[in-house]
């Protein structure tokens, strides 16, 4: 038993010295190392033999490399909008929101196809009606201050006319038709670029084509593009100047060979006819913005030697007895180079007018400051 014991304790004092020589030769390599000197020691020591002649701390580091931006996902639904000239004009009043709540009157002609044929793949000639159509819903939808009024004619070119005579033209539409505003357009172009890509593709381009439309993604090898350009024309009713002129410039595949039609639930499952909507709401929004930053004008009809008037609008309007309005006169210009052409200009009389009586479409007011008038007048919210 003591012999056991011994042997044992012998086995344990062995194991212990094995184990403290394995840690030193496999442990940190720094601790058998001799230190370095200090860097002060270092500095005052002579120069080596490879150091450079010169300081090489002065010199500038350069500045981190800047991680290369990730692309971003094209949208889906992507809309071209051309470089073509935007004019807004007119008096945008904008600054309070108090007045410009009132409902203001749009007159929308229809948008006539300046080639009609590149609206027979599809059978889409019906655009002119439909497309103004579908600019109103999306105008009375987001706009609660507009209230569009359709029209199935249209103005001719404004190529083929003067801006005079188009002005005329507008201030007896919106005169007949008793409207603030009117918003005029041309369909310009919806022409397939590569028409044998849907109507006669050969095997390999009808196998693109299956191809495409299984994976549903939109790419540059697919050739069946139609573009669709249209433009809008948004002019005052009294005076018919311009206020908002704008184009918009679009294209989609067209891969159906049916007679769809404009404005159909066949259509708009095309990405063709999506691609249209989304270009028409960015129309809506911009007419939209420009209408509601309008001031509220109304026509007047008064007798000389009387203050009471009878105002062309009332309780529809948002109008309120107790309101009052600025008194504007219409001045007409005749042209000096054009024959039988004028321009028409409002002039502030500096007068208010207070509202007496509100009906729902006509209102009764009183002008303040004098007892006669003569010649065409308008009451102006401001």
């Amino acid at each position: 038993m003591p012999i056991r014991s011994r042997l044992l304790s012998l086995v344990i004092i062995l194991t212990g010295l094995s184990t403290s020589t394995t840690s030193v030769a496999v442990g940190d390599p720094n601790s058998i190392r001799p230190k370095a000197k200090p860097a002060i020691e270092a500095s005052n020591s002579e120069p080596a033999a490879n150091e450079f002649p010169f300081d090489n701390q002065s010199i500038p580091s350069a500045p981190p490399a800047s991680e290369p931006e990730k692309p971003t996902a094209a949208p889906v639904a992507q809309v071209v909008e051309s470089k073509a000239e935007k004019r807004i004009l007119g008096n945008n009043q904008c600054r309070s929101d108090s007045n410009n709540s009132l409902q203001k009157s749009l007159l929308v002609t229809a948008f006539p196809r300046l080639i009609p044929g590149s609206s027979n793949a599809g059978a889409l000639a019906d655009a002119e009606h439909q497309l103004p159509k579908l600019l109103s819903q999306f105008l009375e939808a987001k706009h609660s201050t507009v209230t569009p009024i359709l029209l199935n004619e249209g103005l001719p070119s404004p190529s083929l006319s003067t801006d005079n005579l188009l002005a005329q033209q507008i201030q007896k539409l919106a005169r007949n038709q008793r409207t603030q505003l009117v918003l005029t357009g041309e369909i310009i172009d919806m022409t397939m670029t590569h028409p044998e890509a849907t109507y006669n593709p050969g095997m390999y381009t009808r196998f693109l084509n299956g191809l495409f439309d299984f994976i549903e993604i939109r790419n540059r090898f697919d050739k069946r593009e139609r573009v669709f350009s249209f433009n809008v024309n948004l002019r005052d009713g009294f005076t018919g100047q311009t206020l908002f002129s704008k184009r918009y410039d679009t294209y989609g595949v067209w891969g159906s060979t049916k007679e769809v039609g404009f404005d159909t639930p066949l259509f708009w499952k095309t990405d063709y006819g999506q691609q249209i909507k989304g270009l028409v709401k960015m129309a809506a929004k911009d007419v939209g913005a420009v209408v509601r930053c309008q001031p509220f004008i109304a026509q007047i009809d008064s007798r000389p030697g009387q203050s009471q008037i009878l105002l062309q609008g009332g309780a529809n309007n948002g109008l309120r007895s107790g309101d009052t309005l600025a008194l504007y006169q219409m001045v007409v210009q005749g042209s000096e180079t054009e024959y039988k052409q004028h321009q028409v200009r409002l002039v502030n009389r500096n007068m208010a007018i207070e509202l007496r009586e509100v009906y729902p479409s006509h209102s009764v007011g009183l002008i303040s400051g004098t007892t006669y008038l003569s010649g065409q007048f308008l009451a102006v919210a401001q």
